[in-house]
């Protein structure tokens, strides 16, 4: 009856002790799958967490390449402006280069006009004085001395007029007028003519020995012109 009992008690032993390892096993078994899950949800996290960081960089990219695309274009009208502005800066050169020489064009034009005016109307009072027609051209050819003072045909201007004047036997102002020539001219072509006039004009008012000065003078400053024979001639006259 004892060992009945034992054995009895033994039984319900091994199978208390049976099911208590298959709970371990079982309790195991689940700590393992909640760890493993547990690992899994790590690196679910960690691998949402490093797609979140490339859509960040994604996104950051994309904004980047939009700055570019931006200031490419920014850089774009920059430069078409600054194409621009050099285009109108170079017309505008142009343009102002062609007005300073239309300007300048205008002034040689109005010049060269000027000069032919002046020498038309010099020329229209030697004729008076060729003709015979002395106060007109005594008239006209104090208008041009006065109104064109640095003009190169004065010189001749006062040739004329000493010419013209001597004709009117008024020898003070033909006197006058040749002596502008020979103190101012010197190197003019109408100074020994100038001189030879100064001779005559002095033998008229009665000063011979004056008179002989002039010639000498045109002599010896001019001894290669026409009229340095012809003072030569008269030198002998006066003598």
């Amino acid at each position: 009856m004892k060992r009945l009992v034992a054995l009895i008690t033994f039984a319900f032993a091994l199978q208390a002790h049976a099911g208590l390892f298959d709970d371990n096993v079982a309790r195991q078994q689940i700590t393992d799958l909640q760890q493993d899950n547990a690992k899994q949800n790590t690196r679910l996290n960690q691998l949402e967490a490093s797609n979140k960081q490339m859509l960040n960089l994604l996104g950051q990219i994309e904004g980047l390449k939009q700055e570019i695309a931006n200031l490419r274009g920014q850089i774009e009208v920059l430069q078409f402006n600054q194409d621009q502005a050099g285009k109108q800066q170079k017309d505008l050169f142009t343009d102002l280069d062609t007005r300073v020489r239309n300007i300048e064009q205008a002034k040689v034009q109005q010049k060269a006009a000027a000069q032919e005016a002046s020498q038309q109307s010099l020329d229209d009072a030697i004729k008076l004085s060729q003709a015979g027609k002395h106060k007109d051209a005594v008239a006209a050819l104090k208008q041009f001395v006065t109104a064109n003072p640095a003009d190169p045909g004065v010189p001749t201007a006062q040739y004329w007029m000493g010419n013209s004047y001597a004709a009117l036997k008024d020898y003070k102002n033909a006197r006058f007028a040749y002596a502008e020539i020979v103190n101012k001219a010197p190197d003019n072509a109408l100074a020994p003519d100038a001189l030879f006039g100064l001779a005559v004009c002095a033998n008229a008012q009665g000063n011979k020995k004056e008179a002989r000065s002039f010639l000498l003078q045109l002599v010896e400053k001019y001894p290669q012109s026409e009229k340095a024979a012809t003072a030569k001639k008269a030198l002998l006259s006066v003598n």
